[in-house]
């Protein structure tokens, strides 16, 4: 889904449309059959006002997040379901960059519910303000309430769909500021800065893997959880079993059990060896 581009890659990113993308849901995983209750999404370039649009939705189960966002099942009685909508999203998003904070929580929900209801997920540019935040402000607390209040950026109801839009959308443009204050920064090079880490940084990751799982030595790793990206990684000894360049397979000893790690939310802290180092 991601970097299927409707316009050149080299084009500066504040000279994009830019449609930020925003979920509530029923619970934290798509895999566990939590549904999307509300979208929304705003639209426009930097610069200019965008344009807004946002829907509850009806999910065909109960409620458990409901002390996130505040959405109950009264409140959703009569809205329509997420087939019902999916062309009007697809219609918001498309010819733009989408982005949205954590964005592969919400890429993840978009891939689900358009498989629900048996049609192909739009194919779409991404850029994730959590990732972006990360690689340009270095340190410090990413949530997006945090930045909100770093930047100033208004919200009058955190964790409602248009609301978290709209800071998306303001915070992507000020974040690629910050990484360029001339505006030029090309799409591809946000993409890029939004990932967690460059091609050359994952190979060289991979590489330092690679070498653990040929000497069977245990490394110490700090892990990234998916479903809560706000809180800090969690740091524990793993034995490289099995490696790809998307998935570690590994006998982690926190656990005491197998676990399947995804490599773009581990770092090496110590592989128990002087250089190759990877972060």
């Amino acid at each position: 889904m991601n970097d299927a581009l409707p316009f050149p890659a080299d084009r500066p990113f504040l000279q994009l449309p830019i449609a930020a993308l925003d979920f509530e849901t029923t619970g934290l995983s798509p895999s566990r059959g939590d549904r999307v209750i509300e979208v929304a999404v705003v639209r426009g370039r930097p610069g200019e006002a965008p344009r807004t649009w946002q829907t509850l939705v009806q999910p065909g189960r109960t409620v458990a997040a409901t002390h996130i966002h505040g959405i109950t099942d009264d409140m959703l009685a009569g809205t329509p379901p997420f087939a019902a909508i999916a062309d009007e999203l697809s219609r918001w998003l498309d010819g733009a960059v989408v982005v949205a904070h954590n964005a592969s929580f919400d890429i993840a929900f978009l891939e689900m519910e358009f498989a629900l209801a048996g049609r192909p997920a739009p194919r779409l540019a991404v850029v994730d303000t959590l990732g972006l935040a990360r690689r340009v402000l270095a340190s410090g607390d990413h949530r997006l309430s945090t930045l909100c209040e770093r930047f100033g950026l208004h919200r009058a109801r955190a964790h409602r769909a248009l609301d978290d839009a709209h800071a998306t959308w303001h915070l992507a443009g000020r974040l690629v500021r910050i990484a360029d204050p001339a505006g030029e920064l090309r799409l591809e090079h946000v993409q890029l800065l939004s990932r967690r880490r460059t091609p050359a940084e994952l190979d060289s990751l991979l590489a330092v893997l690679d070498h653990a799982r040929e000497r069977q030595a245990p490394i110490v790793v700090d892990y990234l959880s998916g479903e809560f990206p706000e809180r800090p990684a969690t740091r524990r000894t793993i034995t490289v079993q099995k490696l790809t360049r998307s998935r570690v397979g590994a006998w982690c000893h926190l656990r005491d059990a197998e676990r399947t790690f995804r490599v773009d939310r581990l770092r090496v802290v110590d592989d128990g060896t002087t250089p190759p180092r990877a972060g």
